[in-house]
């Protein structure tokens, strides 16, 4: 019976693993009991081998701390390469949403990484917008999508009226240290109304220099936020050499 439930499973599901492409096996009798409730215990775009993998990548706090640009603190779960590379450019260039419902599962644990110090109770979380050309090319804000379940999860607000992109930029993994602060200053304008006396965490899929964020809690603060910090799904590592990850 079982063998039996297996193969109707992957018949409909028919789900392979972003990472690996093995095929992915569903709890049919789980799910259909609860299928709320099963999407809270199950991962639907990992294989068991390779969210193991990524749950032993260490992770990363750091202050970004730019000449001339608003300093901040930053919690990154996983570095850019292996099984998470995959999975966000399945999400990014192939419209694959489905795999942020894993990735907000390490994108929350930056949260909790944060949490151990700096506030972040009563804050507001802020996904990094896009420049408008590209939501509408791409259809969707990559940092949105992975921020609205670790809002629901931990009851915070999400608010994407704060902070607007005002100037499309160059890709900034392409750009050298200085031409990064160039490219994206004056290019995130916030808005006083949503963001004075407020606590705020960024929100993004990818820290690399820093400067974008920088760039971002620059104009929060002075549209009179109280503080602003980041968490970001992804960090680049600098040990690896060569350009950094496209942004």
């Amino acid at each position: 019976m079982q063998a039996l439930f297996n193969a109707f499973s992957l018949a409909i599901c028919q789900e392979k693993c972003r990472a690996c492409s093995e095929e992915l096996k569903v709890d049919l009798v789980g799910f259909l009991s609860g299928p709320k409730r099963w999407r809270e215990h199950n991962r639907t775009t990992l294989c068991e081998s390779c969210f193991f993998k990524l749950e032993l990548e260490p992770s990363l706090l750091k202050i970004v701390n730019i000449e001339d640009m608003a300093p901040l603190l930053v919690a990154s779960r996983l570095p850019y390469h292996g099984p998470l590379k995959k999975m966000l450019y399945h999400l990014k260039y192939d419209d694959d949403r489905l795999v942020t419902e894993d990735l907000s599962i390490f994108l929350d644990q930056a949260l909790d990484d944060l949490s151990k110090m700096a506030r972040v109770k009563d804050c507001i979380l802020v996904p990094v917008p896009l420049h408008w050309q590209r939501m509408v090319k791409r259809g969707f804000n990559q940092a949105e999508l992975l921020a609205k379940p670790v809002a629901y999860k931990n009851d915070i607000r999400i608010d994407t009226r704060l902070l607007a992109r005002t100037r499309a930029t160059t890709t900034q993994h392409q750009l050298k240290k200085q031409e990064r602060k160039d490219n994206v200053k004056g290019a995130f304008q916030a808005n006083r109304k949503y963001c004075d006396g407020q606590h705020i965490i960024l929100v993004d899929d990818l820290l690399t220099s820093g400067a974008t964020l920088a760039a971002c809690a620059g104009a929060l603060l002075d549209s009179g936020a109280l503080s602003v910090n980041a968490i970001t799904l992804a960090y680049a590592r600098a040990d690896k050499g060569g350009p950094l990850p496209k942004k």
